[in-house]
């Protein structure tokens, strides 16, 4: 009897039917026959002489379920197992065999068989293994099917965080003041710690030990102090964000992003400098909008730079933008007073055919990155009508340039 005997002798092919088909490899005509009597009612069966017409039937066909002879005079049982596993995991497969040995039972289980029959078998528990088989493959699949739901719904949810800048923004302003006030809180607990192990190892009052503990005590009211004034800052700029654009000291944005950036865990001993030529520098933005913008390229730049090297924040008044800016604004007008902010670092640099991606949302070099920071930074620069230039030499470095309207 051939593969599609059995489906073909009064049985519904499965493209029109329901119900599980179950594939039945068996060279002995008997038990062949039992099985598919047995379950001709509840599944479809398709029966095979040999093993390599099963897994023949089985890349060109969706196999819930199968029975194998463990010997078959071409291939064994067990590579049958194998092969149905490697077309579908989710395959359940029951071993059926008159020559049981301990090394086929063990190769049975290895490669996934859900039991191990021997010939000859009953009619009644075979039936129940299957129908358990069966549930077990149902569950598995509803969980598949949960996952990839899931996983749409995340896609989804990304895309449209991608589109809605403001919740992106505060979602990482809010990640970027758990790093700022982590690190200082790190250095309080270290001489915490310090301090705790003087006291207990001193004995009396001794002038050079005391001396060493009010020293520490003050780096620690120094670093709690950072934290509350990094907590103000943010504070002060995200009620900013709830009005108007207002007249903002281009100086301020850099020095508070510069010392941001610094506290950032990144930073493990890069010269992070500022360099405004004219104080009275203002542009009309929102400052935590800007600021976010000027921390995630000094950071981005920390991580080209793996930590070190020199990071540079910069301003000053320029006539005009260039011509060849990476990123504008449709409502961008090149011919016209503005404010330059930039942030130079001395890191890997971007190569070409990379340059041409960087503001795509999701494109991203970081094994761990998201591939938002840039497209963000392109969301918040046009809200103003701005545009930014991009500076890049391999093995050299990278300056951004952010191009923003003057106030006044």
């Amino acid at each position: 009897m051939g593969i599609y005997d059995a489906l073909t002798a009064g049985q519904a092919t499965p493209a029109k039917t329901e119900k599980p088909t179950l594939l039945i490899v068996d060279d002995e005509p008997g038990p062949r026959e039992s099985l598919r009597i047995v379950f001709k009612d509840r599944y479809n069966c398709a029966i095979a002489t040999g093993g390599r017409e099963g897994i023949e039937y089985a890349r060109k066909n969706r196999v819930d379920a199968a029975i194998l002879d463990i010997k078959m005079p071409d291939l064994s049982g067990v590579d049958v197992l194998r092969a149905l596993k490697e077309i579908d995991p989710n395959t359940e497969c029951i071993m059926l065999t008159g020559y049981e040995t301990v090394e086929t039972a063990r190769a049975a289980v290895r490669f996934g068989a859900a039991d191990y029959l021997n010939k000859p078998f009953d009619v009644f528990f075979v039936r129940e293994l299957l129908e358990k088989c069966m549930n077990r493959r149902k569950q598995r699949l509803q969980v598949d099917d949960t996952l990839k739901s899931l996983q749409k719904v995340n896609d989804d949810l990304s895309r449209e965080l991608a589109g809605s800048n403001r919740a992106v923004t505060a979602n990482l302003l809010s990640a970027g003041v758990i790093h700022e006030i982590n690190n200082p809180l790190a250095i309080v607990a270290g001489y915490a710690q310090l301090l705790g192990r003087d006291l207990s190892e001193l004995g009396s009052v001794d002038q050079g030990a005391a001396q060493n503990i009010q020293q520490r005590l003050t780096t620690i009211q120094r670093e709690i102090d950072r934290c509350k004034d990094i907590a103000r800052r943010f504070l002060n700029f995200s009620r900013s964000t709830q009005g108007t654009p207002e007249p903002v000291p281009a100086v301020k944005l850099l020095d508070d992003a510069a010392a941001l950036v610094k506290a950032h865990p990144s930073n493990t001993g890069a010269e992070i400098s500022c360099n405004v030529d004219d104080p009275q520098l203002l542009v009309n933005v929102h400052a935590a909008e800007v600021l976010q913008v000027l921390i995630n390229l000094g950071v981005n730049a920390l991580q080209a730079m793996n930590g070190e090297g020199a990071l540079t924040f910069s301003a000053e008044r320029v006539a005009a933008a260039p011509a060849d800016c990476a990123y504008r604004s449709e409502t961008f007008a090149a011919d016209r007073p503005m404010a330059k902010l930039s942030v130079a670092d001395t890191g890997s640099g971007i190569s070409p055919e990379n340059l041409k991606k960087i503001f795509d949302p999701y494109f991203t070099t970081k094994t761990q990155g998201t591939g938002l920071g840039l497209a963000i930074v392109c969301e918040l620069i046009g809200k103003y009508g701005g545009a930014i230039g991009v500076d890049s030499t391999v093995g050299k470095g990278t300056t951004f340039s952010l191009y923003l309207p003057l106030a006044g």
